[in-house]
């Protein structure tokens, strides 16, 4: 039987074992953006490492024995950030380089938390947990944070091409002068004015991401993504085929209000 205790820190850390056990006591196996530390374990080795991981979360205060040592219990804090990050039905993979800082983690959405879950250093087994308020709070502190422009030039129209085409354009896109890069996408998308408004976000661009967003459906979770990118004048959100026998992207100029209400939908979608 679980419990709950109350916890004194903000920030939580675990070690990606102590964060399986805790995520098992509550009957999670779907960790998304937890790679799973027990993989070619076996059966007796795992039990080892299980009692290991409850001694070290007892020892640190994150898990607590009761006086009878038959009932385990979580402080409240606890509690709360691995049963959303655990069990859960909506989470967003995020990943984005804003003037050179790069953050990457996932989003645990319920309809009334969003849990934040990285990794406290980029090769560790370390992941921190993060609680960051409603998801409407969430959406508006991601655009008003990362520097979303406000509008975009109403001429502007979206852009079509095949991913191919777009994905080698965009690795190359710091290696072309403004010049050919603007050709090369005028070429592809037959919209010259359209392709000299991407070519300036794509080589003076200040932010680029990604976003995954996964729907667990009962049985596996359902993905869809996009892409955004954004200069000192404009925002372009990027969306193409989840299908393997297609082949397309559309760039789109879009507003702030117009990303954060996409972002509020898609993570409302299941909560």
């Amino acid at each position: 039987m679980l419990t709950i205790h109350d916890y004194e820190h903000d920030t939580i850390t675990l070690e990606a074992k102590e964060f399986f056990f805790l995520a098992g006591i509550l009957g999670s196996d779907r960790l998304l953006g937890v790679e799973d530390p027990f993989r070619g374990y076996l059966a007796e080795e795992i039990a080892v490492e299980w009692e290991l991981a409850k001694a070290n979360l007892l020892d640190k205060g994150l898990l607590i024995q009761e006086e009878n040592e038959m009932q385990l219990s979580m402080p409240p804090a606890v509690f709360s950030r691995v049963a959303i990050a655990g069990l859960s039905e909506c989470a967003c993979w995020l990943k984005y380089s804003h003037h050179g800082e790069i953050f990457e983690g996932y989003l645990h959405v319920t309809n009334e938390r969003v849990v934040q879950v990285c990794k406290c250093e980029p090769n560790s087994s370390c992941y921190r947990l993060d609680e960051l308020g409603t998801v409407d709070e969430v959406c508006n502190k991601l655009v008003e944070e990362l520097g979303f422009k406000e509008g975009f030039p109403t001429e502007v129209p979206a852009l079509f091409f095949s991913q191919h085409k777009f994905n080698e354009l965009y690795e190359n896109s710091l290696s072309f002068d403004l010049e050919t890069l603007s050709n090369q996408l005028a070429e592809a998308t037959d919209d010259v004015e359209g392709a000299i408004t991407l070519a300036k976000c794509l080589q003076f661009r200040s932010l680029e991401g990604e976003m995954h967003l996964s729907i667990w459906d009962g049985q596996k979770w359902e993905t869809q993504s996009a892409a955004f990118l954004v200069n000192d004048s404009m925002n372009w959100l990027i969306r193409k085929s989840m299908s393997g026998d297609q082949d397309w992207i559309i760039a789109s100029p879009t507003s702030k209000n117009q990303f954060q209400e996409m972002l509020l939908g898609w993570l409302k979608q299941s909560t």
